[in-house]
């Protein structure tokens, strides 16, 4: 067995079952990262960043509605809620509204000069100010859990903090006025260490979880992918019996349905083109078998040296280089090599010549060609190429015409275009065959016979020039009733 040639300089992919598990591996590991930043990391500093925006929403809630009669309520509801307390002071710094919610409050507990001091601190210009306190000097010395025994609580200012938030406001009567508020905030320690060792504990599993996970998913998908690969590897070894298999995923039964089409059309392609070099093959070995026995009857036998038989010669080694020619053409047509010269050109006066010089080969043999052109018009194309397609068309009549051994070309003026036609009175093409004529390499059912003139070639030199002129073209056909290939050009403007 052939074995796919492997180059030392290629790059090695990775396996898609190792891509899929490190992508899930580096999605786990995000997540979990995102949970100990959040829940460990950052979690002191985004409850201070929501205390600050509870308390400033509270001072904008107090401040919207200080001429509202219902305002000391308010000050309550809010001091409940948001766990605070609020001091509103006027401008002498006496109080003008209060509500005091929290143990240890801070604003409640300071003196007339601090309250004075801290409300000189407060910009002008409508900002808040926003302070942050240790708790211990304004209550921790009322208790010391030391100076009892016992199960006595134990002391927990220094991990508290106060929140101070200030603001300049203007009250009812139209004078200056202070806002102050004030809440704790509790240090998060024991609440960290709780979250640490449950994100401990997450952590293992969630990484066991997505080991398991990304096991069985990279195994179910890619089992897929690698029984399509495996076949894909049978089609460079040119074994085209391609099973199909289930397929779980949209995707890869599209992928497997292309590659199990593809290999029937590589396998179709094989045979037919076996088939075109064994056909190839009897054309040439006719006429140079022909040219060999006629050879050797003049040499040996007297006499036979005869313009007949010399003609016999002749005709056979035009037939080879005919052969040998549009083998080159089709070689060169399906490489692109072959370039194209559209001009204007005689277009009826050409198909007249080539149809008396066909008339002239084939009218020994009982075969005769009929043209009907409606007009004498002028063409765009490449002359010498349509001459080539004209030709092939007319020989692959003449193959395969019925007993009359006719051929009509009809010429026929659409528009701006130019339609021919060539029709024969044969067998017809089977509906399920029309479609494949023009496929390279394909021939119909019937058995492999020896072309009037031309090589066998035909339609797939046909089929290359045309589309390289972008012109359309196509056949029709019925079973008993002959085929007729045609094609259109575009006409001069004269």
């Amino acid at each position: 067995m052939r074995k796919n040639p492997k180059n030392p300089k290629e790059k090695k992919h990775p396996r898609i079952r190792r891509r899929v598990f490190a992508y899930l591996a580096a999605f786990v590991a995000f997540v979990l990262a995102l949970l100990w930043l959040m829940q460990i990391v950052w979690l002191d500093d985004f409850y201070r960043w929501d205390k600050t925006r509870q308390i400033t929403q509270a001072a904008d809630a107090v401040e919207s509605n200080i001429g509202n009669e219902q305002l000391s309520a308010l000050m309550d509801r809010l001091a409940q809620q948001n766990d605070v307390c609020i001091l509103l002071l006027d401008s002498d710094k006496h109080v003008f509204l209060s509500s005091d919610d929290i143990h240890y409050c801070l604003i409640h507990r300071m003196s007339s000069r601090d309250l004075s001091f801290w409300c000189s601190m407060i910009p002008e210009n409508g900002d808040t100010l926003t302070e942050l306190f240790n708790i211990a000097p304004f209550g921790g010395d009322q208790y010391n859990s030391h100076q009892f025994r016992g199960n006595v609580p134990k002391m927990e200012d220094d991990k508290k903090q106060s929140l101070l938030c200030a603001r300049r406001v203007t009250l009812p009567d139209g004078t200056g006025g202070y806002l102050l508020l004030n809440s704790i905030i509790t240090l998060l320690d024991s609440t960290v260490a709780t979250l640490r060792t449950q994100l401990m504990l997450i952590t293992i599993i969630v990484l066991l979880g997505a080991t398991v996970l990304a096991m069985l998913i990279s195994r179910k998908v890619t089992r897929s992918i690698v029984e399509t690969s495996e076949a894909a590897h049978s089609l460079s070894r040119g074994q085209y019996e391609i099973p199909p298999h289930g397929c779980e995923y949209r995707e890869m039964a599209e992928l497997n349905g292309t590659l199990v089409y593809a290999a029937k059309e590589l396998s179709q392609v094989e045979n037919l083109q076996h088939e075109l070099i064994a056909n190839i093959s009897h054309d040439l070995r006719t006429p140079l078998t022909m040219i060999g026995g006629y050879v050797e009857m003049m040499r040996d036998i007297p006499g036979e040296a005869t313009p007949e038989n010399m003609q016999v010669i002749i005709d056979e080694t035009q037939r080879l280089t005919s052969l040998v020619n549009e083998l080159l053409d089709f070689s060169r047509l399906q490489t692109g090599a072959l370039a194209l010269n559209p001009v204007p050109y005689p277009f009826t006066a050409s198909v007249q010549a080539i149809t008396d010089r066909v008339s002239r080969m084939v009218q020994q043999n009982g075969y005769q060609v009929v043209f009907h052109p409606a007009a004498q018009v002028k063409a765009i194309a490449d002359e010498q190429r349509i001459a080539q397609v004209v030709y092939n068309l007319v020989g692959n009549a003449l193959t395969y015409t019925g007993e009359d051994k006719t051929v009509e070309i009809h010429q026929e003026v659409i528009g701006k275009m130019v339609r021919l036609t060539i029709h024969d009175s044969g067998k017809g093409i089977a509906p399920e065959e029309l479609p494949l004529i023009w496929n390279r390499y394909y021939r119909t059912q019937e058995t492999h016979k020896r072309a009037i003139i031309g090589s066998g070639l035909g339609l797939s030199i046909v089929r290359s020039i045309l589309e390289k002129h972008d012109v359309p073209f196509g056949v029709d056909s019925k079973e008993g009733e002959g085929t007729s290939f045609w094609f259109e050009l575009p006409l001069t403007e004269e």
